[in-house]
């Protein structure tokens, strides 16, 4: 098998900077593990504060590679001594796997760095970054693959929502907003609303709007710049729904399952039905999934694309009720492999999350379906082969 390996090449995974729950860890093994199995030689360098980076990167450098991948990666904003960025001293093509909107990824986006190649889990994302990024080399819409879990064990005994992320207070994040200097402070207080009342609508399109009305325009790298520091407006959007969500539900007293950081934050009238847990290490979060019954998406902030929690419940029997967006309702079927709601309308989130609770058979034959198209299409094989694809295309 090792001669194998060497026969077909050489991959290099990076976790650059850690994410949210160890997830940048987590993902880099999985996808590193992913190519072995087709065959590759795999090498993933888990970098921390702690290392002598110009030693543990300059060992790379030169090395034949069949591509290089890393997820919301560092290392295009890092520069050699005599000023050559690192990604380019790489031999083969760099792929930054960007798990948020790429507004957040300004500065490494618009690095210049030549062997740049993007990927994003949104299709009007990957829109924005061929528009608004020419430097980059290549951009890709790929969701990120889900993991079994490894003890799945059974279902808990009552039947609940279970909303896994993180939260913060609306109110908390609107006084970046409100601090904003004029008129960067009163265009995201449009974009807000524009979203609000369109929870479909991409960022990048709301500002557009905006634009267009006050009879303004802005050359691809300011307007680039100007989302960027606009981050607030995706992140109140982010936190606004998730609690008028949870707020829908409790007050119809339907039994809802929080974990993850900054739930403490979160209060409405009547919490009875509310539980909160801990934060768990990402690579853990699947056991608690396979446990649930039922498990909610809010993700307002992929208008074109799927959150990471859609195929984690397709892996873990759960059934996934999400917020509805074109691209869930070109690629699923509602009843099938999910239940979809619409954030415009409150009343079919009540109605979505009463039928997963109460209809047992509902129940089985979504889990059943769409652990049939996990398997079919989104397991890390799966993406290992896709992202293999992408560097067959960009070098041919």
């Amino acid at each position: 098998m090792m001669q194998e390996r060497k026969q077909k090449g050489k991959i290099l995974v990076f976790s650059s900077r850690e994410i949210c729950y160890l997830s940048s860890n987590f993902f880099a093994n999985q996808i590193g593990a992913a190519f072995e199995e087709l065959g590759y030689e795999v090498t993933v360098c888990e970098l921390s504060k702690e290392d002598d980076l110009d030693a543990k990167l300059a060992r790379y450098i030169g090395q034949p590679y069949r591509l290089i991948l890393d997820f919301n990666s560092l290392l295009p904003r890092m520069v050699l001594d005599d000023g050559t960025p690192y990604v380019d001293r790489l031999a083969g093509p760099f792929f930054d796997y960007i798990l948020d909107h790429p507004l957040f990824h300004y500065q490494g986006l618009s690095s210049g760095v030549k062997n740049l190649h993007a990927i994003v889990l949104d299709e009007a994302q990957q829109k924005y970054v061929e528009k608004y990024y020419e430097k980059v080399a290549s951009v890709h819409m790929l969701p990120l693959g889900a993991t079994r879990a490894v003890y799945e064990g059974t279902k808990e005994p009552e039947c609940r929502i279970l909303f896994p992320g993180t939260y913060d207070r609306p109110d908390a994040v609107y006084q970046i907003v409100e601090n904003a200097p004029e008129p960067l402070g009163s265009t995201m207080k449009d974009l807000i609303e524009r979203r609000l009342a369109d929870p479909t609508l991409p960022m990048e399109e709301a500002f557009s709007q905006h634009l267009k009305e006050e009879e303004l325009e802005l050359p691809a790298g300011q307007f680039a710049l100007f989302m960027n520091s606009m981050y607030a407006v995706d992140a109140y959007v982010r936190d606004y729904f998730r609690k008028a969500a949870l707020d829908a539900l409790l007050a119809e007293k339907l039994p809802v399952t929080v974990f993850g950081e900054g739930w403490e934050k979160y209060s409405c009238g009547d919490e009875h039905s509310l539980r909160r847990e801990p934060a768990v290490p990402f690579a853990l979060s699947f056991e608690r999934i396979a446990k649930a019954h039922v498990l909610l998406n809010v993700s307002p902030i992929f208008n074109r694309g799927m959150h990471d929690r859609v195929p984690a419940g397709m892996a873990n029997h759960a059934v996934v009720l999400t917020d509805e967006n074109p691209y869930l309702r070109r690629t699923f079927t509602d009843g099938k492999e999910l239940l979809f709601y619409s954030l415009e309308k409150p009343d079919t989130l009540f109605e979505q999350a009463e039928r997963a609770l109460t209809d047992v058979r509902l129940r089985e034959k979504i889990a059943a379906s769409a652990y049939e198209t996990f398997e079919r299409e989104y397991t890390w094989k799966h993406r290992a082969e896709q992202i293999l694809a992408f560097a067959e295309e960009v070098e041919a």
